[in-house]
């Protein structure tokens, strides 16, 4: 009899972290939990913490590469090698909770084809002490897989009632755990060459064939934030890949949401502003760009003449974002690109503004209200 569950950890060079997410994830291996580590061509020293933590349980499997092949070609070798009924995916910077393989080992006797458990972040280089929270299990219906599918596909915000399911991150493939055999009779992969996002897609193409899922309202999952995650440090070539991305997005909302205009509209006012705002914080601006002054300036406006961003530029509505994002987009779109090399260069300054504009807008909505009272 193989395992119940697999643990597939993503690693690349992430050794200043790797200790504390392989203590985390290893002390969960046994007859019924297999740990699978696979080593994308890491160059500082992982690959060889992977093969020692390999050789302290026969649980555990160490698979290496001999070069970096992408984040997608390990998820997907994880899913060809993983024996277990359900499959976890976990990157190499973060943790799990001491209460996982109890909650794990549960699992088989449920018949759903996906499950989502709540994560918490860090405090201070270490797992936030939060709650370990509930056990009871929350069906999801077609109707909540379907908001999680075009969320997913468009980049907008989940449109639901119920504020619990709103906060379900349904975007990453982290905190849930995959039925092993539903991904693979539906050929469910990680798209090749997709170096950033990779997860949405991904997503977006299970929550459409998922015919059953449940929300347990558990912390199974610690997710980090660093300087150097692949969601902060700079991208020289971040903008093929998001090309990449926004091609495949719309891909699947026509082939799964023909005739919707609706969702069409949400890609071009989340999607393609949100990779708008990414490439300006993680290349054009972003503090390790090496390129000159002149050379940065010229990219910025080569970004903002592309269809996609000159488009959902144009129609914008500023409205829909936070009130620093308003401040980025406002500027992108009447080209300040000093105003914006500032404000990236120094992030103090977003956060007076959203906080300035935040009680300015409180101060008006008093004197409209007081206003409106004189009026009655």
């Amino acid at each position: 009899m193989g395992p119940l569950v697999s643990i597939g950890v993503a690693v690349y060079n992430v050794r200043e972290y790797l200790c504390a997410c392989l203590d985390s994830v290893c002390k969960q291996a046994s007859e019924e939990i297999e740990i699978l580590l696979v080593d994308d061509g890491s160059s500082d020293g992982s690959g060889e913490v992977c093969d020692a933590y390999a050789g302290q349980s026969p649980f555990v499997r160490a698979i290496h590469f001999p070069e970096n092949r992408g984040i997608c070609e390990v998820r997907n070798t994880i899913l060809r090698e993983a024996a277990g009924r359900w499959v976890f995916f976990v990157d190499g910077d973060d943790e799990l909770p001491d209460w996982f393989s109890e909650v794990a080992r549960s699992l088989p006797e449920h018949l759903y084809d996906v499950i989502f458990f709540r994560y918490a972040g860090y405090e201070h280089g270490k797992p936030q002490p939060v709650p370990r929270g509930e056990n009871r299990i929350v069906e999801l219906s077609q109707k909540v897989l379907e908001a999680y599918c075009i969320s997913c596909a468009s980049g907008a915000p989940c449109q639901l009632p119920d504020t619990l399911l709103q906060q379900v991150r349904h975007t990453s493939v982290w905190a849930k755990a995959y039925r092993r055999d539903f991904l693979l009779e539906q050929q469910l992969w990680f798209p090749e060459r997709q170096q950033k996002s990779q997860d949405v897609l991904f997503n977006t193409l299970v929550y459409h064939a998922c015919r059953s899922a449940a929300y347990i309202p558990t912390v199974m999952y610690y997710y980090r934030t660093h300087p150097r995650s692949i969601c902060n440090r700079y991208h020289p070539d971040f903008l093929p890949g998001m090309e990449l991305l926004m091609q495949r997005n719309l891909a699947h909302i026509d082939a799964l949401f023909p005739g919707r205009a609706d969702v069409l509209d949400a890609f071009y006012r989340y999607r393609v502003i949100g990779i708008l705002l990414d490439a300006m914080r993680l290349h054009v601006f972003h503090p390790d760009n090496p390129l000159p002054l002149r050379q940065r300036r010229a990219a910025f406006q080569a970004l903002l003449k592309q269809p996609l961003f000159a488009y959902s530029l144009a129609h914008l509505n500023l409205d829909d974002y936070w009130l620093e994002r308003q401040f980025l987009l406002n500027c992108a779109r009447k080209r300040r690109f000093a105003l914006l090399n500032f404000a990236y260069r120094h992030p103090w300054v977003l956060r007076v503004y959203g906080g300035v504009m935040h009680r300015k807008n409180l101060l008006k909505d008093r004197f409209s209200w007081r206003r409106f009272q004189r009026n009655r």
